[in-house]
């Protein structure tokens, strides 16, 4: 190779080229910088989401307690742990009595809406009664739906492309602030 081409790909590498190589490194890492933000903001506000299958068993029950005491207190909600499970138990309950095909109960919180939500889903299609009255003292069954409408927050149901999923949140303390220190 001639001393000018040598001299002219020199001169194009360290006017063109490096200078270029260094703002892409450059761009490269602060959009890195951005996603590592982004990502720590997200975890900071996504929330908490556990989704367990629970079998078509009376044992599904139990089970779905220990998930909601054992999320809970993981996620630093044990106030909520005594209604959650108690509701858990009457939409599991339920789906066992009323419903066919594999259960799944899906929990989640979110602190940017201060809710906590709980699915459960089943394999029947058919919505519950909103509209049924609450069962009398003397009856044997029916009062779960009302506990829920009475003790959660809102809660509902919808259709799924596999059955139904009936659901209920509870609102949660929101984040807490700092105090301002006075300057």
């Amino acid at each position: 190779m001639s001393t000018v081409i040598r001299t002219r790909c020199a001169a194009v590498r360290e006017g063109v080229l490096l200078p270029l190589c260094r703002l892409l490194w450059r761009q490269a890492a602060t959009a890195a910088a951005r996603v590592a933000q982004l990502a720590r903001f997200l975890g900071r506000t996504r929330g908490k989401v556990v989704s367990q299958p629970l079998e078509s068993h009376v044992r599904a029950v139990p089970h779905a307690r220990r998930i909601i005491r054992t999320e809970l207190a993981r996620w630093g909600l044990t106030e909520h742990v005594e209604i959650a499970e108690l509701l858990v138990s009457e939409l599991v309950t339920n789906a066992l009595q009323h419903a066919w095909g594999p259960i799944q109960l899906r929990m989640s919180h979110s602190p940017v809406d201060r809710t906590l939500r709980c699915d459960i889903a089943d394999g029947c299609p058919a919505a519950p009664p909103a509209d049924r009255p609450p069962a009398r003292t003397d009856d044997d069954h029916g009062r779960g739906l009302h506990l829920v409408d009475q003790l959660s927050t809102r809660w509902g149901a919808r259709h799924t492309a596999a059955g139904k999923t009936v659901w209920f949140e509870l609102r949660t303390p929101g984040s807490r602030t700092r105090p301002r220190r006075n300057p």
